[in-house]
């Protein structure tokens, strides 16, 4: 099941980073140290789609995506166990974007 509290790793052209994630009833929250996350997901067995708006708060932090500003990224994972491994990628536009991992630290009450 894909509700619950996960752990963000990401890698991509400019760099590595991570934050956290919170899936519950097709939303999606999160955030790192310089941006938060909130979107819709869906899942089939072992497939995760999502799409996410991220928005800056911070303005020094960089993005890993080499976006100034606030972007949408499409998201497709493949859910083994409590593992999340997928991509992203700016929204609408298929390319090398981000590889991604999650990891599930608990389920939610």
């Amino acid at each position: 099941m894909v509700e619950g509290f996960w752990v963000l790793q990401v890698e991509a052209v400019q760099g590595k980073g991570g934050g956290v994630v919170f899936f519950s009833k097709g939303q999606v929250f999160g955030g790192d140290t310089g941006f938060y996350y909130t979107g819709k997901y869906e899942t089939d067995k072992e497939a995760l789609r999502a799409h996410i708006l991220v928005r800056r708060f911070l303005p020094d932090v960089g993005s890993l995506i080499g976006i100034e500003g606030d972007y949408e990224l499409d998201v497709t994972g493949t859910l083994k166990g409590d593992v999340i491994n997928g991509k992203a990628s700016l929204a609408g536009k298929p390319g090398p974007g981000l590889v991604i991992r999650l990891t599930k630290r608990a389920d939610l009450p």
